[in-house]
């Protein structure tokens, strides 16, 4: 065979493997970089956080926090939406990049989950109660059913596990209710949700003070009950077991979630979505 058959036979066998391999080696930045997109899990049920508006858009505080860290990348966002405990759980199979979906960083999560640094927010955990349940006080809570996200912190702290949240003791700041059944739903946007539709199995449930808010603010018969019994720091997160190695994106996202801290967007993001700067860490 003549040697430029040869040749040209190596460079299309040589232009397969790239092509198969997804190209950008094994370093997974530079595969983002190479496609031109990353991509990214979020609840398209968790105002004010993530949500889908009435054309079907990705709005809120995530979704923004998100494409701005795409656009310094210098890639376009694309949202994908895997069940929450399919994030928390790792092993994600290349399905999608990071998560940038107010996660908290637990020590249970850190077995399977890289954390970007530091948070880009800080929200305490809040119940809340159906307006006519008589529940004014966390000590009504005891005995309860108190509906909460699955796989979240909030049906954590509920059943007790501290262990795993692995939270600094400056972070408590009440003890879990004693003697009670835990509800979960797929998120605990829909403890509020169902509240609203007239499920009686529970009358209480545990979440985010923003989300909370956003339901008082659009007329769910709901009320605050206490005060704040915990604070979360919520992180990007990223695979651990991801096939390729992440941890120049985690580097890199880390760097950008610090240019946002200190040139004022993520304050500015807080403001516009919550109407308070919620990226100060309030245990320091």
């Amino acid at each position: 065979m003549k040697k430029a058959a040869l040749l040209t036979i190596s460079l299309v066998l040589a232009l397969l493997f790239v092509a198969c391999s997804g190209g950008g080696g094994d370093d997974l930045l530079a595969e983002i970089e190479d496609r031109g997109v990353i991509r990214v899990s979020t609840d398209p049920n968790y105002a004010p956080q993530s949500f889908l508006d009435e054309n079907g858009e990705f709005v809120g505080f995530d979704v923004d926090v998100a494409r701005e860290i795409a656009e310094r990348l210098g890639v376009e966002v694309e949202f994908v939406t895997p069940a929450w405990d399919v994030i928390t759980a790792g092993n994600w199979g290349g399905q999608w990049d990071m998560s940038v979906g107010s996660m908290t960083v637990t020590t249970a999560r850190q077995q399977v989950l890289d954390f970007a640094e530091p948070a880009y927010y800080y929200t305490p955990a809040q119940f809340a109660a159906a307006a006519d349940s008589g529940i004014d006080s966390l000590e009504d809570i005891n005995g309860q059913a108190v509906c909460a996200g699955t796989a979240t912190t909030y049906e954590s702290w509920l059943n007790g596990d501290l262990e795993a949240l692995g939270l600094p003791e400056t972070s408590y700041f009440a003890d879990p209710p004693t003697g009670v059944t835990v509800v979960p739903l797929d998120t605990d946007n829909e403890c509020a949700q169902s509240i609203q539709a007239g499920r009686e199995e529970f009358q209480v449930f545990l979440t985010s003070n923003t989300v909370v808010e956003a339901a008082i603010a659009e007329g769910v018969p709901v009320v605050k009950v206490g005060g704040p019994v915990y604070s979360e720091n919520l992180a990007v997160a990223f695979d651990k077991n991801s096939a390729k190695d992440n941890t120049s994106l985690v580097e890199r996202v880390s760097e950008i979630i610090a240019e946002m801290h200190a040139d004022g967007t993520m304050s500015q993001l807080s403001q516009e979505w919550f109407g308070a700067d919620l990226t100060q860490d309030p245990t320091q």
